[in-house]
């Protein structure tokens, strides 16, 4: 018996050692060839955001090349129409920050030594450092740096463009195939382990394909919507940057925590030329539109939650930032709920399994003798 379990343990220590071996191997590959799995992670990206669009057009029975097609081809018109008509915007009011920086930088430290002399007057005994509301240290010399050095490398930039441009559209075409052949791939993957698991590897690929593909699609709809309203109203107020800043919004909003604690400072940076009122009407209009979005249009568009509590969140966001950056940010929620969600299928029922194991192989202790009667005699007074 004790051979046998010694026997068994070797046995799953060899192939938990050998699926280490394996993956360390296959990122090492990957670090070699960073172009091919930038396309297939784009491509899986992409993937899984259209799988949800997908079907629920094919539930409305049409077939899948169709729907596919109906999906990709509004992406298509969408990304064009940002290209065309929203990009040209974005980079005159981008070459308008950059021109009037030296006027920006001036009005905003009028404004900020303005602050300090009315908070010197409310309270005399607070000594407060002139370099806490200097922004000369932000100087013009810097800025003119930068500036130049952007200006400087057109050429590299021009051609870091035509390998976005070959990357995205070879993630496209990857990402059609793989919705085209989502069964094939399926079989595949369950053929990667044994008879009497593949059922349960295709159960785990279907819910986190559906909760990765859910996620990722409801944060674009989620954050484009947010995006939009915020540089929609700012720009009715009169804002000079309400487009820029509706895009950094956008990006922000898809970062849990800390994104719009970013985005709500990048605001006050804009806006503070334009005087304490335009401040004062970003900052509101930012603060408003994302509690609508958290209480509104993430319950309605993005359904139940990922199943990962407040605690895990705060965990996977601030792990997932420091270890990958924007990337860990943006992905560190569903990477915990995928982990959660692979626990639930393997490592937590292997753990009972060795805990009951563990029970039935300890002999049971005898019962406890039973104690005598003991007759309680009660004298007469």
């Amino acid at each position: 018996m004790q051979s046998v379990v010694n026997t068994t343990n070797w046995r799953r220590v060899a192939i938990v050692v050998g699926i280490v071996v394996v993956f360390g191997l296959a990122l090492a590959l990957a670090a070699r060839i960073p172009k091919t799995m930038t396309i297939f992670v784009i491509a899986l990206f992409l993937a899984s955001a259209v799988h949800p669009i997908s079907k629920r057009l094919e539930a409305r029975r049409i077939p899948r090349p169709l729907a596919i097609t109906i999906v990709f081809t509004v992406l298509i018109i969408i990304v064009t129409g940002f290209i065309v008509i929203v990009m040209p915007m974005l980079f005159a009011q981008s070459q308008a920050l950059l021109t009037n920086v030296p006027e920006y930088i001036k009005n905003t430290e009028t404004w900020m030594l303005d602050m300090r002399a009315g908070i010197q007057q409310r309270f005399p005994s607070l000594n407060i450092p002139s370099q806490v509301f200097n922004v000369q240290q932000f100087s013009v010399e810097h800025v003119t740096a930068i500036f130049t050095a952007s200006v400087a490398s057109v050429g590299a930039l021009a051609l870091n463009v035509a390998t976005a441009l070959f990357i995205a559209i070879s993630a496209l075409i990857l990402s059609v195939f793989m919705l085209l052949n989502q069964d094939q791939m399926a079989g595949g993957f369950a053929a990667l382990f044994p008879t009497r698991r593949r059922q349960t590897a295709l159960m785990l690929a279907s819910q986190a394909t559906h909760m990765f593909g859910s996620y990722i699609s409801g944060q674009i709809i989620v954050c484009t919507i947010t995006g939009v309203l915020i540089a929609g109203i700012t720009a009715i107020f009169g804002f000079k940057f309400a487009l820029l800043f509706g895009l950094v919004s956008a990006v922000s909003y898809a970062i849990p925590i800390v994104g719009m604690i970013v985005a709500h400072l990048l605001g006050l940076v804009l806006a503070a030329p334009q005087g304490l009122g335009m401040v004062i009407g970003v900052e509101t209009v930012t603060f408003i539109i994302a509690r609508i979005s958290d209480n509104i249009l993430v319950p309605r568009i993005m359904g139940e939650s990922i199943g990962v509590s407040p605690i895990g969140v705060m965990f996977a966001v601030f792990a997932g930032g420091e270890l990958f950056g924007l990337p860990g940010l943006i992905l560190g929620i569903p990477a915990a709920a995928l982990i959660k969600l692979i626990w639930g299928y393997f490592i937590g029922p292997w753990l009972h399994a060795q805990i009951e194991f563990a029970d039935l192989a300890t002999p049971a202790a005898p019962p406890p003798a039973a104690l005598p009667d003991i007759e309680i005699v009660v004298a007469e007074s």
